[in-house]
């Protein structure tokens, strides 16, 4: 066992400076894949930086057409609406407030689906990522309810010709029920309009706070 161990140690010794440069080798081979992996992954860091950049960049100007035309929105329906509730208040029997999206059927809600499609909210923080999410599901759904609105308008509204005491009850005098609900429906769209403008704000301030 001894005589093992002496040749054991023999060949140790007589082959240390092999086994040295083959243990230096290994090591920078080492060194230099975790370098490759390490500047790869600042490369990558660097990449995810430069696309939130440009991504956020890019939302930016969704929220200010949103505001832009929230704003006009609210302002052409307050305006009918005051107008509106002053000829009823002074007993007249006015024609029903209206509002027609021009260039569309629908406000712009399609924006979200864009940049989820083109996956640029990967670099996104996730509690502003669910928030984005939460705001444009918002206004899909004001949008699905102004398509609502319209019809009603082009079939009922519309199709009822200039006279607008058709739209009045003919002993009373008021608004047929059905009547008042569609200006009641115009009110809601306005009020939801507004929320969602106050909303866009927020979040078109935050983005231009991320980094």
């Amino acid at each position: 066992m001894q005589l093992g161990l002496a040749a054991i140690r023999s060949w140790l010794v007589r082959r240390l400076d092999t086994i040295g440069k083959f243990a230096f080798e290994l090591t920078i081979v080492v060194i230099g894949v975790t370098a490759a992996f390490a500047l790869e992954n600042l490369r990558k860091d660097a990449g995810d930086a430069q696309y939130r950049t440009a991504m956020i960049a890019a939302l930016r100007p969704t929220f200010d057409d949103v505001i832009r035309h929230n704003d006009g929105f609210d302002r052409e329906i307050g305006r009918k609406l005051a107008a509106f509730d002053a000829a009823i208040a002074a007993g007249g029997q006015p024609d029903l407030p209206t509002f027609r999206e021009t260039g569309s059927e629908r406000p712009p809600t399609r924006a979200w689906d864009g940049i989820i499609a083109s996956g640029a909210v990967r670099s996104l923080d996730p509690n502003l990522f669910f928030r984005l999410a939460r705001f444009y599901t918002r206004l899909d759904s004001f949008g699905e309810k102004y398509m609502r609105y319209n019809d009603f308008t082009e079939q009922r509204v519309f199709a009822a010709g200039p006279d607008a005491t058709a739209f009045y009850d003919p002993v009373s005098g008021r608004l047929k029920p059905e009547f008042a609900a569609y200006v009641d429906r115009l009110r809601d769209l306005r009020t939801a309009n507004q929320a969602i403008t106050g909303e866009a704000i927020e979040l078109r301030g935050e983005l231009a706070n991320a980094r």
